[in-house]
């Protein structure tokens, strides 16, 4: 089903060969490197020094860019830059919009990445992304942080530490009921066992299978892949590409792009898709079947399965998806045992499902249409709730409600794969969609009583006595689970008067948000706090400036006053901005 490489490989002749099979020279190897897809996106787009500029950025829900960009006075973004409402006021998005000549995106309208598949995004492109992925039309979409961000807007690139880059080979055809998430997952479920082999990496997809897979799945695919944490993705086109564009209206955007041969890469995970089955995602992955058999009564209790309200991933609900589902629940109805609520893609992609007769179908068997999907349970009965979220295929999903509950396989089912084909009207976003490309216009932001102007924070004081995690003042916070504390609360905690972060460890993206935020991350080992502590830092920018790695603190408590040993490595650049108070501040001054 799923076979990994786990060392470099070729691909030459029409096949993937392992480097230690090939016999090439370091002199080849270095050429090969550069014959990927991946390589020659990345080697446009390098602005020197690893710094690389992109074609276009999306950003949602990032009011805190916005309001540090408005505080160093940004005249103008300097690529295109796509502004979504996301859950904030829409008034503000669309001013910075309007003040720094970007394109604003209403609420409801769909995902900035929606928007930049359909509308914007060119085969050979690389994208800085809060949210989406455009790999399927041979665009490479990154992920930025809010400090990357606010590095490319203000210095014109952001620096991409080399990652390695696997290929994707995909052969076979899948079967009818199998669908892109069960890929995903089947791909998640080989990449459990290896500790993280695909983290962080690159990902190019290629391979005869890729033929067999219509572009709404390889969009599909290519969303659900980011589950398994890679850093980007990207797709060599063909003729389905093709078409793809020219439906959209955006013809001359399609570019050809494969692997020239010999290309290296270092691993590879070649995908039999006529091997895949139906799969679910609960504490573990395996196919539906496995999971049934290994929990009959559970998941089949009183005949009923209850579905999370976010049963469909964003990515995949495409028009085909929509449309397969719709077939399979036509003429069926889900009983008020279960429910499903679902988001499509976009809304161009919901004009098409009620023109074409689909929206209408998943309406008469008891489908909810939501523009803000939620993972919570949506069912329950006298003595039994479900409170897992489990990942499964639409097909599944559909499957499932088809049979009043009980969760099923899609596998093999007889339904109408035939569907009436997806005619892209761009009324939707022209209706809505306002682009100030190239008219950047002074003015002020729309500030309002929940968005305010970012003040300048204090620079770092010789001395410091916090009080951890109080509610405001000079304040330190002590973080538990650095994979819980979200990201926007940094700006909250350091207005408040933190200047201080405490953790037994930090995620690297976590450390340097922190710092970039004028927050010093200290590392702790075997200390209890307790309520109303007290932390006492002597000298603390002395400690930042001189570089040590190293300090003894004092934590004063109402009984009791202990010496605590902290950490914190620091470059240069990093000492400057916690010094300065932050990010901002130094932008600022230059």
């Amino acid at each position: 089903m799923v076979k990994l490489i786990r060392q470099g490989v070729y691909y030459m002749e029409g096949r993937l060969v392992k480097e230690s099979e090939a016999f090439m020279t370091s002199d080849k190897k270095e050429i090969a490197e550069g014959n990927t897809i991946t390589g020659r996106i990345l080697r446009a787009h390098d602005a020197g020094e690893l710094k690389l500029k992109p074609d276009a950025v999306s950003v949602c829900d990032r009011t805190d860019v916005l309001r540090t960009l408005d505080f160093v006075g940004l005249k103008k973004f300097p690529v295109p830059v796509y502004l979504s409402e996301g859950f904030f006021d829409g008034a503000f998005v669309r001013s910075a919009a309007k003040k720094w000549g970007g394109v604003y995106l209403p609420e409801n309208l769909g995902a900035a990445g929606a928007y930049l598949c359909e509308q914007a995004a060119k085969s050979g492109q690389l994208l800085f992304v809060s949210d989406g992925r455009c790999g399927a039309l041979g665009a490479m979409a990154l992920c930025m942080e809010e400090g990357d961000l606010l590095r490319l807007f203000t210095k014109g690139s952001v620096e991409e530490p080399r990652c390695e880059l696997l290929a994707v080979y995909l052969k076979g055809k899948l079967r009818r009921g199998v669908g892109p998430t069960d890929v995903a997952l089947a791909i998640m479920q080989a990449l459990e066992k290896t500790g993280g082999f695909a983290r962080g990496k690159y990902l190019e997809v290629f391979g005869a299978g890729a033929a067999n897979l219509t572009m709404d799945y390889r969009t599909a695919l290519d969303h659900a892949l980011s589950g398994a944490g890679i850093r980007s993705s990207v797709w060599a086109t063909d003729e389905k590409t093709k078409e793809y564009f020219e439906t959209h209206l955006r013809a001359e955007d399609f570019k050809p792009l494969a692997p020239v041969q010999p290309a290296y890469y270092d691993g590879a995970i070649v995908v039999d898709l006529s091997e895949i089955e139906p799969m679910i995602g609960a504490e573990k992955i395996m196919t539906v079947n496995e999971f049934l058999e290994a929990a009959p009564e559970a998941y089949r209790r009183d005949g009923r399965v209850f579905l999370g309200s976010a049963a469909v991933e964003y990515g995949s609900a495409t028009y085909e998806t929509m449309a397969e589902m719709a077939e399979i629940l036509r003429d069926k109805r889900m009983g008020g045992e279960t429910a499903c609520s679902l988001l499509p893609y976009s809304k161009s992609v919901t004009l098409a499902l009620a023109e074409n007769g689909y929206l209408g179908a998943l309406l008469r068997a008891g489908v909810d249409f939501n523009e803000v999907l939620s993972s919570d349970v949506c069912g329950q009965d006298a003595d039994f709730r479900w409170e897992q979220t489990l990942r499964l295929d639409a097909r599944t999903i559909a499957a499932t409600l088809a049979n009043g509950g009980y969760l099923t396989s899609a596998l093999g089912l007889d339904y109408p794969k035939r569907i009436k084909k997806y005619k892209f009207d761009p009324a939707p976003y022209e209706s809505r969609v306002i682009s100030y490309l190239g008219k950047a216009q002074s003015g002020t932001l729309a500030y309002d009583e929940e968005i305010g102007p970012l003040p300048e924070f204090p620079p770092l004081p010789e001395d410091l006595e916090l009080e951890i995690n109080g509610e405001e003042g000079a304040l330190a916070v002590l973080i538990d689970d650095p994979e819980e504390y979200a990201w926007s609360r940094a700006v909250g905690d350091r207005e408040r008067g933190t200047f201080v972060a405490l953790a037994s460890d930090f995620p690297e993206k976590l450390r340097v948000h922190l710092i970039d935020w004028g927050i010093l991350p200290l590392t702790y080992e075997k200390f209890t706090f307790k309520e109303g502590d007290v932390l006492r830092l002597e000298r603390i920018a002395g400690f930042v400036r001189s570089g040590e790695e190293r300090l003894l603190g004092k934590v004063i408590g109402k009984r009791r006053t202990k010496d605590i040993a902290l950490a914190c490595k620091l470059t240069e650049e990093e000492r400057k901005i916690l010094l300065a108070g932050g990010k901002n501040n130094v932008l600022r001054k230059h």
